[in-house]
């Protein structure tokens, strides 16, 4: 059966739990913290879908450089003036990888940046996934002190990345 991105519901929740709770049972988040991300930026967010059941999630809301949220805490709000879109998890199951579904909501978030003024796409890296986020522009960004300690809160190896969106990327 053909998968394809939709935006996220309210009513998604729970299947986005599940696949988190899956894909990340290291680095858990309240269900209220994704809630909340989803509400602040829903056009930013969508879930994987083949039928009726839902494959995968991703959730990426407008921020500012440099300033990694830490894990599984509220944003309050979102910057009045964001320089970048932070891609705050895109989890698959694994069923459903390899068939760079992964790659077209990135390149969806690219639209939606430019869109929206924006010129970078920003994220962390867990589970030894940069070489994965290379292949799509990121590059590893050299943590300052404030930075290694949020960055402690996404498990070790934890990587933060930067995409630059030039006229092509």
């Amino acid at each position: 059966m053909q998968s394809h991105w939709r935006r996220a519901k309210p009513s998604d929740l729970p299947a986005i739990i599940a696949i988190a709770t899956a894909i990340h049972p290291d680095l858990p988040e309240r269900a209220d913290v994704l809630a909340e991300k989803m509400s602040l930026f829903p056009e930013g967010c969508g879930v994987l879908i083949a039928g009726d059941d839902v494959f995968g999630y991703g959730i990426a809301h407008p921020w500012t450089l440099h300033r990694i949220p830490p894990l599984d805490d509220f944003l309050q709000r979102l910057p009045l003036a964001p320089d970048c879109l932070y891609v705050h998890d895109v989890a698959v199951m694994p069923a459903s990888r390899g068939s760079r579904v992964a790659t077209s909501y990135i390149e969806m978030l690219v639209r939606l940046a430019r869109a929206n003024g924006i010129e970078h796409l920003a994220l962390v890296s867990v589970y030894d996934t940069s070489p994965f986020w290379a292949r799509h522009g990121f590059r590893v960004i050299a943590p300052d002190a404030a930075s290694r300690i949020k960055l402690a809160s996404y498990g070790e190896g934890a990587r933060y990345m930067i995409r630059d969106l030039d006229q092509r990327g």
